[in-house]
This record gives structure tokens, sequence and C-alpha cells, in this order.
């Protein structure tokens, strides 16, 4: 954990969490809940990283910030991720360019934010845009 979240963390706890007092039943059931929560669907997956490509970032930089969104899809599976963006950049939904001998960025082309507008404003088209992004 990086040493900010490590602050923060202890922060909290000597703040706002001081006066809880979680039970081992307590925690346990709160464990249970979390592993019961649905998994995150592909849609929210792919609009997640639309979303986030708004930006030029590295595949690391967006592995990273899929992750702090709760999304696991990708974790130890980075290979997956990159793969998603090779396909993505040859369907013309990302530009890449390359900095340094060997770091690759990618942000969503006009292409890709007409896609991101059009997922973002439309919900009862979602799944349509989607099987487009997809299939194509």
């Amino acid at each position: 954990m990086e040493d900010r979240l490590k602050n923060l963390k202890n922060s909290i706890k000597k703040t706002v969490l001081q006066d809880l007092i979680f039970t081992e039943e307590h925690k346990k059931s709160i464990r249970h809940r979390i592993q019961q929560l649905p998994e995150t669907s592909e849609e929210q997956i792919l609009l997640a990283v639309f979303q986030l490509l708004k930006q030029r970032r590295t595949g690391f930089e967006l592995s990273r910030l899929i992750r702090a969104r709760g999304i696991k899809k990708y974790e130890n599976e980075e290979g997956f991720l990159y793969m998603t963006l090779h396909k993505f950049e040859h369907r013309g939904y990302l530009d890449t360019f390359w900095e340094e001998p060997d770091v690759k960025y990618y942000q969503l082309s006009k292409k890709g934010l007409t896609i991101l507008t059009k997922l973002e404003k439309n919900t009862y088209g979602k799944a349509t845009i989607l099987k487009e992004i997809l299939e194509r």
C-alpha cells in the first residue's frame, strides 16, 4: 500500500473510527457481504476503461485506476487488459503515443470519445453500443 494510503488509514483510525468496535462476528459478516456483491459486468468495465482513457495514460496507470474502482477482472491478468487496448487501438477507438524508448500511452480518439458520449448519455442503448464496440 502506498505511504499516502497508509497515512490516510492511520489518520482515519485515530479520528473517525477510534470509537467503533467490530466483533469478529461482525467483521466476518461484512467480509461475507462483500464477497456476495455482484461481479462487475463487461459493460461497466468497458465504460470505466473509456472514461479513464479520456486522459493519456500508460497501461500500468490504467490497470491501477481500474483496480481502484473495484474492478478485479484484470487483476493478475494484465495481459488481457493489453489485448483489449490493442483491439481498441486497431478499431480506431484509441490513439497511442510512444514516449521514451519503452513507454506507450493510450488515449481515446475522436471515435472513442463519440462512443463514450453515447454510452454516458444513452442508458437504454448501452447494450447496442457495447455490442458494436466488442464485435466490430
